[in-house]
C-alpha cells in the first residue's frame, strides 16, 4: 500500500514533501532517518517516534483511544485545508465534513419544528427573538443553529470515536465546547480546537478563491456581505473556547497554523501511548447508544 508502511510516519512530521524524499532517498536504516530528523528539529523527531509507538500499540491491540481531532471554524478560515493536512499526516481514513452533514441532516429533520436549521447560519436570526436582524438575534440564531449540530456532532464523536475507537477527524463552524458533555469533550481521544482569523483581508481573499479550489459550482461572493456577521461568530466561538480552555489558533499563515495544530494533537497522543485505554460510563450519549445497540441481537459490547 502507499501510504500505509513504515515511511508514511514521515508524513507526521509535518515536513514538506521534498524534505520527507530527500531524507528517505540519502538513508538506509530507521537510524539514519531520525538522525536527519533530528538535525531538522526535535520536534520532527519527536513526532516521527511518537506516531510509530501509537501505530505499533494500535496494530499489537495493545492501543484502545483513537484520535479525533475536532477543527472548528467559520466558513473560509481554513478547518477544511487543516482537517486534509492532517489526516494525511496521522494516516487518518475518515475526516467528517460538518456542511455534508447538516444537508443531509435537513433530510430528517422537522423544518415546521427547526426553521432556523433550513438556512444559512447568518440567516438563522430570522427565526429567533423578535426575528429582527440585531446582533443579539444574529448571535442567537447561531446558537439556535448550533445547538442541532453539536448534538449531532457529539453522537458521532462519542459514537463512533470513543466507543468504537474510530480515528476520526471532525471539520465544521458550528462547533461550541458549552454545548459538549464535559465528558466527551474531556475525553482523551477528543482533541478540539478552534481557528481564527485576524485580516479580513485574507479572509475575503480566502472567499475569492473558494469558487476556484474547492467550490466549482458553488456562489462564494455571497459569504462577502456576510462577514461581519461571521466576525462576530468567531468572536462568540473564540470567547466560548477560551471558558473551557479550548486551544485557538490563529490561520493567518496556515503553514504556522498546521504546525501549532500538530503540537497540540501529539501533546495528546504522548498522553495516550502512557494511557492505552479508558471507561467511558459517564458519558450520557453512550447509554443511549447502548440501549439501541442492546435492541441488535448480534451487538456484543
Amino acid at each position: 500500500m502507499m501510504y500505509s508502511d513504515e515511511n508514511s510516519f514521515l508524513m507526521s512530521t509535518g515536513l514538506k514533501l521534498k524534505e520527507i524524499s530527500e531524507i528517505l532517498c540519502s538513508s538506509e536504516t530507521d537510524e539514519e532517518v531520525e538522525k536527519k530528523l533530528k538535525g531538522k528539529g526535535e520536534k520532527y523527531l519527536r513526532r516521527y517516534q511518537l506516531i510509530k509507538i501509537y501505530k505499533e500499540m494500535v496494530s499489537s491491540g495493545e492501543m484502545k483511544l483513537s484520535i479525533v481531532p475536532i477543527i472548528a471554524a467559520l466558513p473560509c478560515v481554513g478547518k477544511t485545508t487543516i482537517s486534509r493536512e492532517i489526516a494525511t499526516a496521522l494516516g487518518i481514513g475518515n475526516v467528517m465534513g460538518g456542511d455534508a452533514i447538516r444537508a443531509s441532516y435537513r433530510e430528517l429533520i422537522d423544518e415546521n419544528e427547526h426553521p432556523e436549521f433550513f438556512c444559512s447560519i447568518y440567516g438563522a436570526w430570522q427565526f429567533v427573538g423578535d426575528k429582527k436582524e440585531t446582533e443579539e438575534n444574529i448571535i442567537k440564531g447561531f446558537y439556535a443553529q448550533a445547538k442541532i449540530m453539536n448534538d449531532l456532532m457529539e453522537r458521532i464523536v462519542a459514537d463512533r470515536g470513543v466507543r468504537d475507537g474510530e480515528s476520526m477527524v471532525v471539520e465544521y463552524l458550528h462547533f461550541l465546547p458549552s454545548q459538549y458533555d464535559p465528558n466527551v469533550l474531556n475525553h482523551p481521544s477528543v482533541i478540539p480546537i478552534v481557528l481564527r482569523l485576524e485580516s479580513m483581508d485574507e479572509w475575503k481573499r480566502r472567499i475569492d478563491e473558494r469558487d476556484r479550489t474547492s467550490h466549482l459550482k458553488g456562489n462564494s461572493q455571497r459569504l462577502i456581505p456576510a462577514l461581519e456577521k461571521y466576525k462576530k461568530m468567531q468572536e462568540v466561538q473564540c470567547e466560548d473556547a477560551k471558558k473551557i480552555g479550548v486551544p485557538i489558533i490563529t490561520s493567518d499563515n496556515m503553514d504556522e497554523a498546521l504546525d501549532k495544530v500538530l503540537d497540540i494533537i501529539f501533546d495528546r497522543i504522548e498522553k495516550l501511548i502512557e494511557l492505552k485505554d479508558v471507561k467511558e460510563e459517564s458519558i450520557e450519549k453512550l447509554k443511549k447508544v447502548e440501549k439501541e445497540r442492546a435492541l441488535n441481537p448480534d451487538e456484543k459490547r
